[in-house]
């Protein structure tokens, strides 16, 4: 009976201390895409609710995992069932949107990352809950996302058609860095000796 008791009463100071934290979404994106979301770090408790306000363009707030940042958490992790607003289109601030995120018992402990769409590859990322002296750190995911989604992604374009007469297969280049190509000149030969096996 006084272990049902205490524990009604830590239940009661959770609700009682329980705050709502507000990440503004849409800010200046124009010139500074980790604008996007601001604040881009935040703290919450058990208990707390995380609210994305939208309240200019056309954003979302998509929860993914630091090693694939503008991917949704839950194509990179089948068992994350990650938040995901869509989109948002919040116009000129006429057509304010929220999503909500409560910090619940099993979310309580996680780090949550997040990113908008449409700016995630020029750094428009964000946290709920992240450990700043770990090596995943906010900077972290934002380069991260700059490097693996952004304009700094290289930019070769391979494509492949299979058709029931033969194989056919056109590379574009835009950039000429010696990795790119080596990733088409290493494929020709993958490709004649695939070629020459069904043969």
């Amino acid at each position: 009976m006084r272990a049902a008791s205490f524990a009604i009463a830590a239940l009661a100071a959770t609700v009682a201390s329980a705050a709502d934290i507000v990440i503004t979404v849409g800010g200046n994106t124009t010139s500074n895409a980790s604008l996007v979301f601001q604040p881009q770090r935040v703290v919450a408790q058990l208990g707390d609710t995380v609210i994305f306000n939208f309240t200019q363009g056309n954003h979302t707030a998509t929860q993914a995992v630091f090693s694939e940042p503008c991917i949704p958490a839950h194509d990179a992790n089948i068992t994350i069932n990650g938040f995901d607003s869509s989109f948002r289109d919040a116009g000129n601030g006429t057509a304010i949107t929220i999503l909500s995120v409560p910090i619940l018992p099993q979310n309580a402990n996680t780090t949550m990352w997040f990113y908008d769409y449409n700016t995630c590859g020029q750094g428009g990322v964000g946290v709920i809950n992240s450990n700043e002296s770990s090596y995943e750190t906010l900077a972290g995911f934002e380069r991260n996302a700059i490097r693996l989604n952004g304009t700094a992604a290289h930019s070769s374009t391979i494509s492949r058609t299979a058709t029931a007469t033969g194989t056919t297969q056109s590379a574009t280049q835009s950039a000429s860095s010696g990795a790119e190509r080596g990733v088409v000149v290493g494929v020709l030969p993958l490709l004649v000796a695939g070629l020459a096996l069904a043969l």
